[in-house]
């Protein structure tokens, strides 16, 4: 290779000017969900599944990705699947997981269903109209404004606990930096996940939010807290469904 050639593989002033401003954050939070859940058991659906051997080697993926930089608290989800990823992302990190009931799923009504008949409920569920979507899946006794408002609120507690809070000015919402910089990682699933970028980024929300904002399993996504001036922080969408760590374990 030429001098030339290396002198254009180094990054030049815009491009290092605009990396140090990323690097430039309040806090992190990195939205994990987990690996490929046993959602099968002799046919029949299971209401609260673990991961599969697949799924373990992804969520243990994940946290090799995640373990190469200081991280201060690890939170779960109470689902076996979602305490089970955030174990591996644990014992990669170092962080003991603190459940946080407020990141569960989004409620369904498939118990005792055979797969055959949850893959038909879920079928007849999408084709309702659209404004039926609202209140959340079939025989699940939570609304979808339900699930959002838990969601939210669970995240208002945990950011609240490193000082992070969010102050509406009736146009928009802002965020209180931490009084130290800090890094949070939450463990959940594809539709809390989605729920959670939603709110963080200040979108309208909609019934259908983990179409909006798919992620695959074991993939993660970060956000940083960033001063928009004037003492002001919003969160910036930094990276949405890394997926890399599971394409070099060939998990993907």
């Amino acid at each position: 290779m030429t001098k030339a050639s290396l002198k254009h593989d180094v990054p030049g002033g815009q491009a290092q000017r605009e990396a140090r401003m990323r690097d430039d954050v309040a806090a992190v939070l990195t939205i994990v969900r987990h690996g490929e859940p046993a959602w099968d058991d002799d046919g029949g659906a299971v209401a609260n599944p673990g991961l599969t051997r697949r799924g373990v080697r992804q969520a243990e993926a994940a946290g090799a990705a995640l373990g190469s930089r200081s991280h201060d608290a690890l939170f779960a989800s109470p689902l076996q699947r979602a305490q089970e990823t955030a174990f591996a992302v644990g014992q990669a990190t170092g962080l003991e997981p603190a459940t946080a009931p407020g990141l569960e799923e989004i409620r369904v009504g498939t118990d005792g269903l055979s797969q055959e008949q949850v893959d038909a409920y879920f079928t007849s569920a999408v084709n309702r109209p659209l404004a039926e979507h609202w209140n959340g899946w079939p025989n699940s006794g939570e609304t979808f404004r339900e699930f959002h408002r838990r969601v939210t609120e669970e995240l208002a507690r945990l950011l609240g606990e490193s000082g992070i809070v969010a102050t509406s000015t009736g146009d928009f919402t802002l965020w209180s930096p931490p009084p130290q910089p800090c890094s949070i990682i939450l463990t959940a699933h594809g539709g809390t996940n989605a729920v959670l970028v939603t709110h963080l980024l200040d979108i309208r929300p909609v019934p259908w939010e983990w179409l909006r904002f798919e992620c695959e399993l074991a993939s993660y996504s970060v956000l940083g807290l960033r001063s928009i001036g004037s003492g002001h922080y919003v969160w910036s969408l930094q990276n949405f469904n890394e997926v890399g760590h599971l394409t070099q374990a060939g998990l993907r």
